[in-house]
């Protein structure tokens, strides 16, 4: 049987049919290997964490360019003026994002 292309979500084909006694039987024609992972177990929680502060850094740093856009859009200079709001504004969303259940693994 000659097999489609199948997406990555595909895990496994599985088809059931009749054997000499006439019971249904499901027999797998197609099972995805599992990937291999990547990084030792000891560094997990490290890569965990580093990868928390790089999403929290991505959100306040994302945040306090768009508010930087949009004080430029409503007045001349107007980044200057809103640079404290702004700041502290584009702060307290990467706080937010920082989540110590994150770091703990839980």
């Amino acid at each position: 049987m000659d097999m489609p292309r199948l997406s990555k979500s595909v895990k496994r084909i599985t088809v059931l049919q009749r054997d000499a006694n006439g019971a249904v039987a499901p027999v797998t024609v197609f099972k995805r290997k599992r990937s291999k992972k990547n990084g030792s177990q000891m560094l997990r929680p490290v890569e965990r964490v580093m990868r928390s502060f790089a999403e929290t850094s991505d959100a306040a740093t994302g945040t306090y360019l768009k508010r930087h856009k949009n004080s430029n859009r409503k007045r001349k200079d107007g980044w200057v003026r809103d640079v404290p709001g702004n700041f502290v504004k584009a702060g307290r969303k990467g706080i937010r994002e920082l989540r110590p259940a994150a770091f703990l693994g839980l």
